[in-house]
């Protein structure tokens, strides 16, 4: 972007109320999907290592998303405590029931579905729509619908069932 007057310096790309979002992190996962939508990945036929490269957590997102595919990421910036404040995955699983992967007793495993999700962003499963909105891509519910969602109902178990 060029600016009209280019003799001011350029703004800072992250402020103190971006962080209080966690948009660095969201724009970041964002950016892979840009990426992957500027080179597109393989077909499912083409790219049998998709189901090795992927964890556990990102085929769980992937099994609880497919029949509506829409993610977003959240955070809850006015908790108290501190694990409750993490990004997490949160899934619309059918129409108006959503999953949420966090849990402040684990952060670890929270942090493992955020690195799940990234893991679908970077092998455009996932495509960025606006600010925290994300949602399957065409491979990304092809894929989601070989997988047998009663492997991942174990793992699912994690998150928690959320209003709006």
């Amino acid at each position: 972007m060029l600016f009209r007057n280019l003799n001011t310096p350029a703004p800072s790309a992250t402020t103190w109320e971006d962080l209080a979002f966690g948009a660095p992190t969201i724009i970041g996962f964002a950016e892979l999907c840009r990426q992957r939508i500027a080179s597109p990945p393989k077909t499912l036929n083409e790219d049998s290592d998709l189901n090795d490269e992927l964890g556990v957590e990102a085929k769980a997102i992937l099994a609880a998303a497919a029949n509506r595919g829409t993610i977003d990421i959240r955070a809850n910036k006015d908790s108290f405590n501190s694990a409750e404040r993490f990004l997490a995955v949160c899934v619309e699983s059918e129409l108006e029931h959503r999953l949420l992967f966090l849990q402040k007793e684990n952060p670890e495993q929270t942090v493992k579905f955020l690195e799940g999700f990234r893991q679908l962003c970077e092998h455009g499963l996932v495509i960025h729509h606006l600010q925290r909105d994300f949602s399957l891509s065409a491979l990304g519910f092809q894929f989601a619908r070989t997988l047998d969602t009663s492997d991942y109902e174990s793992i699912l178990e994690f998150a928690s069932e959320i209003d709006h």
